[in-house]
């Protein structure tokens, strides 16, 4: 779905989840961004590194990220009941194609899993 899609709300509630992560606004998020982190979480990064829920949770506490990030082409696409894959590009110094799973469990999203392939600038 795309920007003019009725589910617009959901579009928005995802990209605002996925900035936090990006930016590791940890005051973006009520309950801070640790609880957004599925336990059988994984990345595979655009730096080719593995992370699990540890690992990213332990990343997410060290505080902010310096670097600016700028989500664009931003798009979700329902996958089923409470199952939801988001897709954008992130621009800049280290421009890469990213996709997320997201997953609705109970009255919040977490993320299961996430995938960055760098690509060209």
């Amino acid at each position: 779905m795309d920007g003019s899609s009725p589910d617009r709300p959901l579009r928005d509630e995802l990209l605002r989840l996925e900035t936090a992560l990006a930016e590791r606004d940890q005051a973006a998020v009520p309950g801070g961004l640790a609880d957004l982190i599925a336990d059988d979480f994984v990345e595979f990064g655009a730096s080719g590194r593995t992370w699990t829920a540890a690992t990213i949770r332990e990343l997410l506490a060290s505080g902010p990220s310096d670097q600016p990030i700028r989500i664009e082409d931003f798009t979700v696409h329902v996958l089923g009941r409470g199952v939801v894959l988001a897709t954008f590009r992130v621009a800049g110094e280290r421009p890469s194609n990213r996709a997320s799973i997201w997953l609705r469990r109970g009255s919040r999203w977490v993320i299961r899993f996430h995938q960055g392939t760098p690509r060209a600038s």
